[in-house]
């Protein structure tokens, strides 16, 4: 019974509206209920029933109802036509802020639909109304009015405001098309006669490329031209123009200073931190700064408070340096979402080993607004977990983020979580392409790792010829510890040509560059005279510079020196003392020379030394300098 009852009302009402609009249930409906059953009667065509629902329902309130009734008075369907009740019932939607009546109604009263006369001042109230709140038609009619009345100067770019609007939108895109070309060349035609507004606008038109092909030197020219005749918002424009398109920083803060001389408050909070940039002690300079950036902090400009963090941070305008100063406007400037700031306070925070838990906070919030340095700072911190919980896959997220955002160095974090299997399934073809990536950008570990996966042909075929490419690429950048490995290959004739008298060369640069392995091993061949003419003082001398970084092989080569006197005199005591200092360093063969010293036996020596490891310590070393790796922007904000 529960079932049919609801059923049963349905039938009645698709049968018959009249049946509950002579009812008195029709008095506890909603106007919902109402404009429903009045939406239903109209899709059947049954105008009389519509009209009846939604006159009840309007009459309540509803303005979709209000609506629906103006439609049927003005088309005459299931009542006479008469215009002025659809104005009537229009205007009562349009108040009530139904965005299609708000267009609607601005149409009736342009048309003079209900009225004695048109009313073409109001119907322009109605007409920006619905185009502000998104009405696409509503742009487009205004933008065709302020056309059409371009007697009137700033007319023209109201309309160019609208129809750029409504470009936006498929319903108005081609008509508006249209008229945006007839606009544009309109303001074309004006640039050239030298009217300064104009020049303005075409001047935005070219740097953008929105009704022209883009064209940066017409839009340099057109700022010029305007801002030369005065006009303040084309010498704020042509400022940042010159800041972000040359290096003109002169020229920029010259046309900045022109706009805030002229009120242009922006311009003043450009021209603060760029005149700081200059290194300026002039006091006339340093005040003009000073004023504005107290402009702006008054103001709570956000770029302004995280650009006179980085003034205190760096020291300038005649201010000391101050880490507690630039972490409280650091802080202002973060709490008011300058992604800059977050950014910077949490790495400060990190270093400092202070606020984890907000750190982390301050990051996320970066990042997810978009700012690149925290995001790569969010992958290496989770990577490492020395600072916050390790998290792989969150390390990833952020690398990857990063990377597609223009980041270089995430290209060699991927490389490394590819190589060494984190985060992901190993992967030495992905590593590889990464590391590609990452030494194409400049990064020097990108090219020691691919030298390193091809020299043990691990994942990949085994290719010395590829391995010896990449280092060589390495060591003539300087890299010591590459220099030194590639220097080997000359030794061994491994993806290289045999020629002991190269290896020479390049052991003698990674030695002298501070490289422990390649002074022990240019020792090594001036002690055999491999490659070089024999020299045991020589040896001698970059044995010992090694052994001066407590290297035991370096100490064991000394002491078998001095054991046959060899490039210095002999002397068993000195020979004891350095094979001891071997030993105690874990060299075992220095162990068993003490013996031979003893027993006049044979020496052995330890000969050439390299290393092969993947360069892995920015995520396995606890003791890495955070601050060589996490990313800070401490430049001003333009």
């Amino acid at each position: 019974m529960k079932i049919l009852l609801p059923l049963l009302l349905l039938v009645v009402i698709s049968a018959g509206g009249l049946f509950y609009i002579s009812s008195d249930t029709v008095k506890q409906s909603s106007d919902t209920d109402m404009l429903q059953l009045g939406n239903f009667a109209f899709q059947q065509q049954r105008y009389d029933d519509a009209l009846q629902w939604y006159t009840k329902a309007a009459l309540q309130g509803e303005r979709e109802a209000q609506f629906q009734l103006a439609q049927m008075y003005a088309r005459g369907q299931g009542v006479e036509q008469n215009d002025e009740l659809a104005l009537n019932w229009m205007r009562k939607a349009a108040h009530n802020r139904l965005n299609k009546a708000e267009f609607a109604y601005a149409n009736m009263l342009f048309f003079g639909r209900g009225l004695a006369q048109k009313d073409t001042i109001k119907a322009l109230v109605w007409y920006e109304r619905a185009a502000k709140r998104g009405q696409p038609e509503a742009m487009l009619k205004l933008a065709s009015l302020y056309f059409e009345d371009t007697e009137q100067h700033n007319n023209l770019y109201a309309s160019l405001d609208w129809v750029l609007k409504a470009k936006s939108f498929p319903v108005t895109a081609n008509n508006a098309k249209l008229l945006h070309s007839k606009i544009v060349n309109i303001i074309q035609q004006q640039a050239q006669a030298g009217e300064k507004r104009a020049q303005y606008e075409a001047a935005k038109m070219y740097k953008s490329g929105i009704g022209v092909t883009k064209d940066l030197k017409k839009a340099r020219k057109w700022f010029y031209q305007s801002a030369r005749q005065g006009h303040v918002e084309a010498q704020f424009q042509l400022g940042m123009f010159l800041l972000n398109n040359t290096s003109n920083t002169k020229e920029s803060a010259r046309w900045l200073s022109k706009a805030a001389k002229n009120g242009h408050s922006q311009a003043g909070y450009m021209l603060a931190p760029l005149l700081t940039n200059f290194n300026i002690h002039n006091r006339a300079e340093i005040k003009e700064s000073w004023r504005w950036l107290y402009h702006g902090m008054r103001n709570d400009e956000p770029k302004t408070l995280y650009n006179f963090a980085v003034i205190l941070h760096q020291g300038q305008l005649s201010l000391p340096k101050s880490d507690g100063q630039f972490q409280s406007w650091l802080t202002y400037a973060a709490n008011i979402n300058i992604p800059f700031a977050q950014n910077d306070i949490a790495v400060f925070h990190v270093l400092q080993k202070t606020e984890t838990k907000k750190s982390l906070q301050w990051l996320e919030r970066a990042a997810k607004s978009g700012d690149v340095a925290a995001q790569f700072n969010l992958g290496l911190l989770f990577a490492r977990g020395d600072i916050f919980s390790p998290n792989d896959e969150q390390a990833l997220y952020w690398w990857k983020l990063a990377e597609q955002n223009g980041n270089n160095k995430a290209q060699m974090m991927l490389a490394l979580f590819y190589h060494l299997g984190r985060g992901v399934g190993r992967s030495e073809e992905k590593a590889i392409d990464w590391y590609e990536k990452a030494a194409t950008s400049g990064h020097r570990d990108a090219l020691y790792n691919l030298a390193m996966i091809y020299y043990y042909g691990r994942g990949v075929e085994q290719n010395y010829k590829k391995a010896a490419a990449y280092l060589n690429k390495l060591a003539n950048k300087g890299d010591a510890e590459a220099q030194n490995l590639y220097a080997s290959l000359f030794l061994d004739g491994k993806g290289v040509t045999y020629n002991p008298q190269t290896a020479i060369t390049w052991f003698s640069r990674a030695a002298k560059a501070g490289n422990t392995f390649a002074m022990f091993n240019l020792a090594t061949q001036y002690r055999s005279g491999n490659g070089i003419a024999q020299d045991d003082t020589k040896a001698m001398f970059w044995y010992k510079k090694a052994a001066e970084r407590n290297y035991a092989p370096a100490q064991n080569a000394i002491g078998y020196l001095y054991a046959e006197g060899r490039g210095t005199k002999k002397n068993i005591d000195k020979a004891e003392e350095w094979f001891y200092k071997a030993n105690d360093n874990g060299l075992r063969v220095a162990g068993k020379n003490l013996s031979s010293l003893h027993q006049r036996g044979s020496f052995s020596l330890v000969t050439l030394q390299i290393t092969t490891d993947i360069r892995t310590d920015v995520l396995t070393n606890k003791n890495l300098d955070l601050s060589q790796w996490l990313e800070v922007h401490h430049q001003p904000i333009f």
